[in-house]
C-alpha cells in the first residue's frame, strides 16, 4: 500500500466528517440539531430561508458522490490480489472432501 492509498483514506475520513455536519446543519421538520445549533439562524440570514436547505442539499449530494466514489476507489486500492481477478479461485472449504456414497447392498439375513 502507496502514499495513495493514505491520501484517500485521509479524504475519505474528511467527506465523512463535513458529510455528518451539512446533514445535522440541515432543518427538519421538528427543528433538528440545526436550530439547536443556531445553524438555522446564521444560513438564513445569510442566504434566505428558501436559499439556505438549496445550498445544503446541492452540498450534501455533491459530499455524498465524493463519498461513494472514493469507497469504490478505496475497495480497488486495498485489494491485494495479483492475478487481476476479482474472484478468489481458493475454495472456501478447507480439509479433504471425502464424498461418502450411500450402501446399495441390501441385508442377505432376511431382516
Amino acid at each position: 500500500m502507496g502514499a495513495l492509498y493514505y491520501i484517500v483514506i485521509f479524504i475519505f475520513v474528511l467527506i465523512c466528517l463535513l458529510l455528518v455536519g451539512i446533514i445535522l446543519m440541515q432543518s427538519s421538520k421538528t427543528g433538528g440539531m440545526g436550530s439547536g445549533l443556531a445553524g438555522n439562524a446564521a444560513l438564513d440570514t445569510a442566504f434566505g430561508g428558501e436559499g439556505a436547505d438549496k445550498l445544503l442539499v446541492k452540498i450534501t449530494t455533491v459530499l455524498a458522490t465524493l463519498f461513494m466514489v472514493l469507497s469504490i476507489i478505496l475497495n480497488v486500492l486495498s485489494t491485494s490480489d495479483d492475478s487481476g481477478s476479482s474472484v478468489s479461485k481458493e475454495s472456501v472449504i478447507q480439509g479433504d472432501l471425502d464424498i461418502v456414497v450411500p450402501s446399495t447392498k441390501q441385508d442377505t439375513t432376511g431382516n
